[in-house]
């Protein structure tokens, strides 16, 4: 059985407004402690900086930054992310990661904690952030690595094509245009050299989590940019079906999550 709704995102930044919530609910508690040990890479103290959160999605990154005593403003182009808990978070702006509304070297560091991944010349947002940022300031940037896998990605996709979902455009031109451009540390290191910035520290770093259950794991895919927009529109019982349909593919050696990751750690 297949469904249809109101249409397949146009863009982006449309698909993470429509699924802002489903994404801090899936996906946002492994972002969060992905964006812990970002935050914890910097090179220098964070306490009072004024750090722009580039690509702020729900706020994780806003809030490992202000756990390390930094204040926060946050820009994102899904206005539906920035308003997602709005009464607990930091100043928010609708803003392009490649083109950011503060004047130059006027905030004490960046960081864009899965973003310029996500852009076609990841060199450009870096650049960005290292314009904003005064000098000696941290840019703090993440990214996937190319080994970045586990078998519940393909599962949930599988799952959902079965009853009519297809990838957006916008999530295709991902894959193949920007998804593996920081996907490395030789990438990631000329990004950085071409970007301007200095003192670079770049490393690739696993993440494990052992906690989550499978279901947990099902909600993560669920919940991402490329999916919720679609799920949000299943009814209940056809939802439970799908999470079932997808378990049933997983099988039943289901190995943990370890997420593969890059840091780029530089100074303005």
């Amino acid at each position: 059985m297949s469904f249809s709704g109101p249409g397949t995102p146009a863009s982006a930044a449309d698909a993470y407004s429509a699924g802002a919530v489903a994404w801090a609910a899936g996906p946002g508690r492994i972002y969060a402690r992905l964006a812990e040990l970002l935050i914890a890479a910097s090179p220098v103290p964070l306490a009072g900086r004024l750090l722009c959160d580039v690509g702020a999605g729900t706020g994780v990154a806003s809030r490992a930054a202000r756990a390390a005593g930094a204040r926060v403003v946050a820009t994102d182009l899904a206005h539906g992310m920035l308003v997602v808990q709005r009464s607990d978070r930091p100043p928010a702006v609708v803003a392009d990661a490649t083109s950011l509304p503060f004047r130059d070297h006027v905030l004490g560091g960046v960081v864009a904690a899965y973003c310029y991944n996500h852009l076609d010349d990841p060199t450009v947002g870096l650049r960005e952030g290292r314009r904003v940022t005064a000098p000696g300031g941290p840019v703090l940037a993440s990214a996937y690595a190319d080994d970045d896998t586990h078998p519940v990605k393909d599962a949930s996709e599988q799952a959902l094509r079965e009853i009519g979902w297809a990838a957006p455009g916008f999530h295709a031109d991902f894959k193949q245009n920007a998804s593996s451009k920081l996907a490395t540390v030789p990438r990631a290191e000329a990004a950085a050299r071409a970007a301007g910035l200095h003192a670079i520290a770049v490393a690739a770093m696993r993440a494990p989590f052992p906690e989550l259950t499978v279901a947990e794991l099902v909600e993560w895919r669920l919940g991402m940019a490329h999916t919720a927009w679609f799920v949000n529109q299943l009814p209940p019982g056809a939802r439970d079906a799908l999470v079932a349909r997808t378990v049933e593919l997983l099988g039943a050696d289901v190995p943990i999550l370890v997420r593969s990751v890059i840091h780029i750690a530089a100074l303005a």
